[in-house]
């Protein structure tokens, strides 16, 4: 017959649990399960010079996964640090997956020019510009500004 562990082995499990994620966190920041409590950071709201931009991409096909996982990295870091970057909505073509169109606000034209000198940024744009075939930047004018987006990562 196994016995229960007793409440002193359950606690002492949990204290080296817990120590065992702070020093994770102590060598590389937040540890994963961190990351997800924590959420996205703190949004600023829109200004007046805030940006909403559609992005429509064509990638070759050969590179398309590759594709997808530097569009899939640069969007969930850019809504987790960035307070300016308040939308990256990724979706693609049903026929034509190739064809990508990201929506994506930032607060202002600061926080825009703030997303495009991160590193994150730059190692998508650099990683990707071969595997681009087309693609067009097409800034928007809102219908209605009282409709607020809420994008966030779960």
């Amino acid at each position: 017959m196994v016995k229960e562990p007793t409440i002193f082995l359950k606690s002492a499990f949990a204290i080296v649990m817990f120590l065992s994620a702070l020093q994770a966190t102590a060598q590389h920041g937040h540890t994963e399960m961190e990351k997800k409590e924590i959420g996205m950071c703190r949004k600023e709201t829109m200004a007046s010079d805030g940006i909403v931009r559609l992005s429509k991409i064509e990638v070759y096909s050969q590179f398309l996964e590759e594709y997808l996982e530097y569009a899939r990295e640069v969007g969930e870091i850019s809504l987790l640090t960035e307070p300016g970057v308040l939308t990256m909505y990724a979706v693609q073509e049903k026929e034509n997956p190739s064809r990508i169109t990201i929506l994506e606000t930032y607060a202002s034209k600061e926080a825009y020019e703030k997303h495009i000198a991160s590193s994150h940024f730059q190692k998508y744009k650099h990683g990707t510009l071969h595997m681009v075939k087309d693609l067009v930047l097409s800034d928007q004018n809102v219908i209605n500004p009282a409709n607020v987006l809420n994008n966030y990562i779960k």
